[in-house]
């Protein structure tokens, strides 16, 4: 019963959020994230650029 109640949430879930691929989305370190702040070295928008 638990297994039919999780394949049916996860057939409605589906339904309704668009698919995703697999992998990893991590900024490059340095991109521009806003205007004046690129990504850190963890990917936070924080690094004060002149450049951006």
């Amino acid at each position: 019963m638990k297994q039919l109640m999780r394949q049916v949430s996860e057939r409605l879930v589906g339904a309704v959020l668009p698919s995703v691929e697999a992998g990893a989305c991590v900024p490059e370190h340095g991109q521009c994230c806003r205007r004046g702040y690129a990504f850190s070295c963890n990917g936070i928008c924080s690094v004060r650029r002149s450049g951006c």
